[in-house]
């Protein structure tokens, strides 16, 4: 048996849709690596990788429909993402080159601390501001569309969950308090430092 790119990506979709579950790709992976009778091209590293993600989640990625997409995507456009939505440390250097590119001292946030953000952060213009805070207290608040003053308008999610839904966004979480980005998803960018925002205690327009 050969197994080729779309028999992988047929997994993806069945796992999209709950038609199987985590542990039915784990077999498979296993199969293919233990079983004699299942080869695919050693020259496709594609699969050779997917296959090794599958049946090493607790080494590599966690098998989950965020990570499922990004597999899909790397089987059909050799586009891999997985790192990005994955590891925190690939955000480092990123940080780092946008407080070089701002003139903002690099002040890294711990990856369990909560982030403040908008239920609507799907939308296309994100916005984040750092403020000063105790040790521990949530410092960024990161809002799409229009902004409000209403006490749940934000709601606590931990950076390194942040990072499964908005990637990109965790480049910008070194930058310093007073601090504030403007992002959209086309490529825009702006980053400037608010003065203000050391002054109050809570984020403010």
């Amino acid at each position: 048996m050969n197994i080729e790119r779309k028999q992988l990506i047929e997994l993806c979709d069945k796992f999209l849709k709950d038609e199987i579950q985590k542990i039915d790709l784990s077999n498979f992976a296993w199969n293919c690596i233990a079983s004699d009778e299942i080869d695919w091209d050693e020259n496709d590293e594609i699969i050779s990788k997917t296959i090794f993600d599958w049946d090493n989640e607790e080494i590599k990625f966690p098998i989950n429909k965020i990570n499922m997409k990004l597999w899909k995507n790397r089987l059909e456009n050799d586009v891999d993402e997985l790192m990005d939505y994955n590891s925190w440390n690939v955000h480092i250097e990123k940080q780092k080159e946008i407080c070089g590119k701002y003139g903002s001292n690099w002040k890294p946030i711990n990856k369990t601390l909560n982030i403040g953000i908008s239920e609507n952060l799907d939308l296309g213009t994100l916005n984040g501001l750092r403020h000063r805070t105790k040790k521990g207290e949530v410092c960024w608040f990161i809002w799409s569309g229009e902004y409000s003053e209403d006490d749940n308008f934000f709601q606590p999610i931990c950076a390194e969950h942040l990072m499964q839904r908005k990637p990109k966004l965790i480049d910008y979480l070194g930058l310093d308090a007073g601090f504030r980005f403007l992002i959209t998803e086309n490529g825009y960018e702006d980053v400037w430092f608010d003065e203000k925002l050391l002054e109050i205690e809570k984020p403010n327009r």
